[in-house]
């Protein structure tokens, strides 16, 4: 545990960024299947980057994703595809996330997955062969996850035959099945998208041996927080673009003080506030593509003044590394904030909120709610449990706070 404040509120410095562990993840996997001596720049050093490197770079068919959720569904589709009698399993709480959509999804192509244990969960048996359509057209729209549907992308160019992928593109989080796409034309691939059908070239035109990971977008959000909590900030963020592969900056100018500026540089973002301003915020806000920002979101909402507010898109957040609707729900009630669902969307009323000195928040074993809370320590004193969890996606995270004045102990 530890105990986090920030003595005068003023926010100054040059902060870098973890590199993008969603981009990362999706290039080390083309790197194994495609294009070995492509050298990868900036890759991410958050621990699902680092243990799925591992995994790949190892011949062990005997296979432990930890809690690497994105890592689990890649290698999935990997093995299935490869050479070998693979098991693969992980913690328990990775056991008790559903994988069956994606395993009846490789079983369309013919695929070997056998489940060890509790039926739709892991840990499986995967035996690697050639994986073939037997149709033009593969109808996965009842697969809802983002995270299946990219694992099928990336092995696309090696299934037998030529297909079209039906999908469903409202599925929350679509917008990272077209970061996957992105990443497959990046490595030389023609990616065909027509409504809800996708294809994918069997032949590659690579020109490049060069990849640089931009910065996570999702990690800087944490400091978009910080920047509208604080009394005054001038922040610079190396490398971060409004023209990014991750399609992340929706909220910028939605959500936040009326005071505050971007300027993008030649090389990377500023951020500056100077005096406060009026807090600004839509009645709806839609998290379904960028649910990795609701708890960040959720937390500062309350902190600038928001009373009431409707989201929606939260449905996916009961499958993530905790069960981050109950979580979240839990750590508003720590600042008097009722979260409740409604139909078709979620309520926050904060009509009560009051951050008390000293606060406890718990981290739920997740990296993200460790740190969505963080920025309130700009308000008062707060406590946060068990703050190793951030070393899943922004390892250095409490040392970059600790370099713009934040005092932890």
């Amino acid at each position: 545990m530890i105990n986090l404040s920030h003595p005068t509120g003023i926010l100054e410095g040059s902060i870098k960024l973890p590199s993008s562990k969603s981009i990362s993840n999706r290039m080390l996997v083309l790197q194994k299947l495609y294009e070995p001596s492509i050298k990868l720049d900036n890759l991410s050093s958050a621990n699902d980057s680092v243990l799925l490197k591992n995994i790949l770079e190892s011949d062990s068919q005997q296979i432990d994703v930890q809690d690497a959720g994105t890592a689990f569904r890649f290698l999935v589709a990997v093995t299935a595809i490869g050479k070998g009698d693979y098991v693969i399993q992980g913690t328990q709480r990775l056991h008790e996330r559903p994988i069956r959509d994606l395993v009846d999804a490789l079983k369309l192509f013919g695929a070997d997955i056998t489940y060890l244990e509790k039926e739709g969960f892991a840990p499986l048996r995967i035996v690697g062969n050639k994986l073939k359509a037997t149709s033009n057209l593969i109808d996965v729209t009842k697969v809802k996850s983002s995270q299946f549907i990219s694992a099928i992308l990336l092995i696309a160019p090696l299934i037998e035959g030529e297909f079209n992928l039906k999908v469903d593109t409202k599925m929350s989080s679509y917008s990272y099945v077209m970061l996957t796409m992105s990443c497959l034309r990046r490595m030389g691939f023609s990616v065909s998208v027509k409504g809800r059908y996708i294809s994918v070239s069997k032949q590659q035109k690579f020109d490049g041996e060069y990849f640089l990971v931009e910065p996570d977008w999702s990690s800087f959000y944490y400091w978009f927080s910080m920047a509208h909590l604080s009394k005054k900030c001038d922040l610079f963020f190396p490398g971060l673009r409004l023209d990014n592969m991750q399609k992340e900056r929706k909220f910028l100018f939605e959500v936040g003080n009326t005071r505050m500026a971007f300027e993008e540089t030649a090389g990377g973002m500023r951020i500056v506030k100077k005096e406060q301003g009026d807090a600004e915020y839509p009645s709806m806000l839609q998290f379904s593509q960028r649910s990795d920002s609701v708890m960040t979101f959720g937390i500062l909402l309350p902190a600038i003044g928001c009373k009431y507010s409707k989201i929606k898109g939260l449905e996916s957040l009961k499958y993530k590394e905790c069960d981050r609707e109950m979580a979240l729900t839990e750590q508003l009630q720590q600042i008097g904030v009722k979260l409740e669902k409604e139909d078709g969307y979620w309520e926050l009323n904060s009509k009560n909120y009051e951050l008390k000195s000293g606060t406890l928040f718990k981290s739920y074993n997740d990296h993200r709610m460790a740190m969505c809370v963080a920025p309130l320590a700009i308000k008062e004193s707060i406590r946060i449990e068990d703050e190793t969890v951030v070393k899943k996606s922004y390892p250095h995270f409490w040392e970059d706070l600790k370099s713009v004045g934040f005092q932890i102990l």
